[in-house]
């Protein structure tokens, strides 16, 4: 039996990088399933040992596809650093065209938040928006009937509500699927930074008397910030194509 010749193996192992980036790329779209295990054990040969120059093409089309932002193996590898560190490696011209980020994103540690932390803390949040808008509404009316006060709350307990329900739909979508892309990161934050300046609003108008339900804002606000850390623990960039 005839051995595979050197240029049969190269191509080889360019068709097989090629077929889980393509991989990769379908899985973002919902069409299949990526094999991460297959993808990062690649990824962490060619980091190690290097490859033919042609992975390079392969490598640079893959992280500029931007779907490795937040694949990670098994054991928290980010299949992002891996391929950053292989196309490195390679050191081929496309090793030349990584962009800052990219770089960065290479020398962040493989230790983070397990998948199942940024789950719950993202469900934490959903809960939190739903309590914000149902203490703002619902408490506020109930607790006015109960002292003969105006059964309409004030309009900055429905600017609270209407924060409250924000931070709980772009937190249900990373219960639902928690591959957070950069604007859902920013918009975490904004939401968290709006509920606690609302809350900081109203400091007066309670000290006189004023809406009950001053703090409902924080119920959102709390876990969408610590929700909003840990997924940029994980890897998640402030700014990105993703």
């Amino acid at each position: 039996m005839l051995e595979p010749s050197q240029s049969d193996l190269t191509a080889m192992e360019v068709a097989t990088m090629r077929g889980l980036a393509e991989q990769a790329v379908l899985a973002q779209q919902g069409e299949t399933t990526l094999d991460v295990e297959t993808l990062s054990a690649r990824l962490r040969d060619v980091a190690q040992r290097g490859g033919p120059p042609e992975l390079g093409a392969v490598l640079w089309e893959l992280l500029s596809s931007g779907t490795l932002t937040t694949v990670r193996d098994r054991k928290g590898r980010s299949c992002r650093m891996l391929a950053v560190k292989a196309l490195l490696k390679l050191d081929g011209p496309e090793a030349r065209r990584l962009t800052p980020e990219d770089l960065t994103f290479g020398r962040t540690p493989t230790l983070a938040p397990p998948r199942w932390v940024l789950v719950i803390s993202a469900a934490l949040t959903t809960l939190g928006g739903l309590g914000t808008v149902v203490v703002s509404l619902v408490g506020h009316t109930m607790m006015s009937l109960a002292f003969h006060g105006s059964p309409i709350p004030p309009f900055s307990q429905f600017v609270a509500a209407l924060t409250g329900g924000l931070t709980a739909w772009r937190a249900l979508k990373l219960v639902i699927a928690p591959e957070a892309r950069p604007s859902d990161l920013r918009a975490l934050l904004l939401l968290a930074a709006a509920g606690g300046l609302l809350v900081t609003l109203e400091i007066p108008a309670r000290m006189n008397g004023g809406p009950n339900g001053l703090l409902s804002p924080l119920l959102a606000a709390l876990p969408a910030a610590l929700t909003a850390v840990f997924f940029r623990a994980s890897g998640i960039p402030f700014r990105g194509n993703t």
